[in-house]
């Protein structure tokens, strides 16, 4: 997936756009218990926009949605909040996605919930989660509220699914500290990338739907607010998994560390062993290569008494040290 900085004039903020997918402005509205594309927006409709163009952003200026929140929901870097107006609320989320390279990342998407529709607004292409959402949703289009907060449970279930495939991974990679490899310590780094980046999103988007709730302007009925409720009760559930995993990271790195530095002082432990068990060959091979008159030095013996003495000399010292460990 390649990225590009588009000027939004009307916004006057700079959006990244990616180039995998084409600009969309979709409406969607429920027929019978399935939901389907129509030509106009109407009442109790779902419009779904997704990199929009200058002329779509216009579209959506029309519909008296703040120009302030469209462009902030194009920040590739914004924050999770929720937001109240007259006749709008905003909710901005974050949602686990994966480009075409495999490389996984959190992209904003804004939630506009108005009395006679809904929005959903996203920099990036949506399709692996509003399709099958729309395929096995059963959610009227007209009950906003329903709609929206099926929508973020199924923002929810894709964190659930990332933290819980993570979990599997790292507990496949450090079954054994001893078999751990430098390998899968980058693999951990890149896990830790992820669970921090998840974090950073849920967060304060626990807090905004924690908003939601007490907000009363929406009206939500009590099987809404308990569908809510069930959805904070997830995320905190996520977010502490999260918190544990980052914890496993640290402790398996420190413990790789130790792992690491223990093998590292049996090594120079060995050499050391080795060097001082070779001193006395060493020695004795100095001594005898000396121009002056050693004892023995003429009888034809002498030299494989020297080697064996040497040999056996040097034997003994590294098993005495050895024996030390």
């Amino acid at each position: 997936m390649m990225a590009s900085e588009a000027y939004c004039h009307l916004t006057g903020t700079k959006i990244f756009q990616m180039s995998y997918t084409e600009n969309m402005i979709e409406y969607l509205h429920s027929t019978g218990e399935a939901i389907a594309p129509i030509q106009t927006l109407r009442s109790g409709s779902w419009l779904r926009c997704e990199r929009p163009t200058e002329e779509e952003v216009s579209e959506l200026l029309t519909l008296g949605m703040d120009e302030d929140m469209i462009s902030d929901a194009l920040d590739p870097h914004e924050v999770p909040r929720i937001e109240f107006d007259d006749e709008w609320t905003y909710l901005i989320a974050r949602l686990p996605d994966t480009d075409d390279d495999f490389n996984d990342f959190t992209t904003p998407i804004l939630f506009g919930i108005h009395k006679e529709y809904v929005v959903t607004l996203s920099r990036d292409s949506l399709g692996r989660l509003w399709q099958p959402f729309i395929d096995k949703t059963r959610v009227r289009t007209s009950r906003r509220i329903e709609l929206v907060v099926a929508m973020i449970e199924a923002v929810s279930i894709q964190y659930q699914r990332r933290v819980a495939t993570i979990n599997r991974q790292m507990r496949a990679a450090t079954d054994d500290i001893h078999t751990l490899r430098a390998r899968d310590i980058v693999t951990l780094t890149e896990y830790e990338r992820k669970l921090n980046d998840y974090l950073d999103a849920l967060l304060p988007m626990n807090w905004a739907i924690e908003r939601l709730i007490a907000n009363r302007s929406l009206r939500l009925k009590d099987d809404d607010k308990d569908d809510v409720e069930d959805i904070s009760i997830d995320l905190e559930q996520v977010i502490s998994r999260c918190k544990s995993l980052l914890r496993t990271i640290t402790n398996v790195r420190d413990s790789y560390r130790a792992v690491m530095d223990t093998r590292l002082n049996e090594t120079i432990r060995l050499l050391t062993v080795i060097t001082v068990a070779l001193t006395i060959p060493t020695m004795v091979a100095g001594l005898y290569g000396m121009n002056v008159p050693l004892p023995a030095a003429e009888s034809p013996v002498t030299f494989w008494v020297v080697i064996g003495g040497s040999a056996l000399a040097a034997l003994a010292i590294g098993y005495y040290f050895l024996k030390q460990r």
